[in-house]
């Protein structure tokens, strides 16, 4: 019998759909760390992917899939948990969706601290922040995205802009929870994007009027499962499960972004 992936895959907008039940897919296109599949209690099925980042500077590690040329909108979700002691300190990353040029699949990549130009890419990370120990471990969660109309910082610099979580939707440890986003691109040159976030159904954020790109040839068109802490002082792990990435918001979504 066929999961509940593999069905929404063949029978639905699904462009793509993981549960990791038989091994780490070719679609997975790029893997990088200490990656692996294990069988300690997965969100779904026998399996479930493992991320672990050891002491040290930018440590973990990412899978990547590219679907190219790309889209216009896209909803993706994916299962987390964070292990019951994870800590990372103050500063990391989670998963990022890449707006890359549908002639370079590379152009998002290796970007931190630019400020887009329109036609060369965006990015936009789901990920909780630490907001420097204010926030419980892992810590809110947040947008943390770059786009040409981002804010500078006082360093010069153009890091990415957090995009909070109003209330505050706090991620937990020890527990699978669903992550979701639905991004929607504006028309080039124009400043009617959209893109909003959830936690387990619970809109996080819904940010409109943006503009992510001067160009047709930036299109949504990456999904990168990512770990990453940029100053680790110790071992940290999350697990990953059930995967999937659509070209239309699923239905849950369309009410409240509809509302939103």
């Amino acid at each position: 019998m066929l999961s509940a992936l593999a069905m929404a895959t063949l029978f639905g907008p699904t462009l793509f759909a993981d549960g990791f039940e038989s091994g780490i897919s070719d679609q997975w296109q790029d893997r990088r760390g200490k990656i692996e599949l294990v069988r300690e209690d997965p969100k779904e099925g026998k399996q479930c992917l493992r991320i672990d980042a050891e002491i040290g500077k930018g440590a973990g590690g990412h899978l990547v899939h590219w679907f190219m040329p790309g889209e216009d909108q896209i909803a993706i979700r994916w299962a987390v948990k964070f292990a019951v002691d994870f800590d990372q300190g103050n500063l990391m990353h989670l998963c990022a969706v890449g707006g890359n040029r549908t002639d370079d699949k590379w152009s998002s990549m290796g970007k931190a601290g630019l400020k887009p130009t329109g036609s060369d890419f965006f990015v936009t990370n789901l990920e909780p922040w630490r907001d420097w120990k204010r926030n419980p471990a892992p810590g809110r969660l947040m947008f943390y995205s770059y786009w040409p109309d981002m804010k500078q910082d006082p360093d010069g610099h153009f890091w990415g802009n957090n995009l909070l979580s109003e209330p505050a939707l706090i991620v937990p440890r020890g527990k699978w929870v669903e992550m979701s986003l639905w991004i929607k691109l504006n028309t080039p040159g124009k400043a009617d994007g959209e893109q909003a976030f959830w936690m387990d159904g619970k809109l996080g954020g819904h940010f409109k009027n943006m503009r992510f790109r001067d160009s047709g040839i930036l299109k949504l068109n990456s999904l990168s499962l990512d770990l990453y802490i940029h100053d680790n002082a110790r071992s940290n792990t999350i697990w990953f499960d059930d995967v999937e990435v659509s070209r239309e918001p699923f239905p849950w979504m369309r009410r409240q972004v509809k509302n939103g």
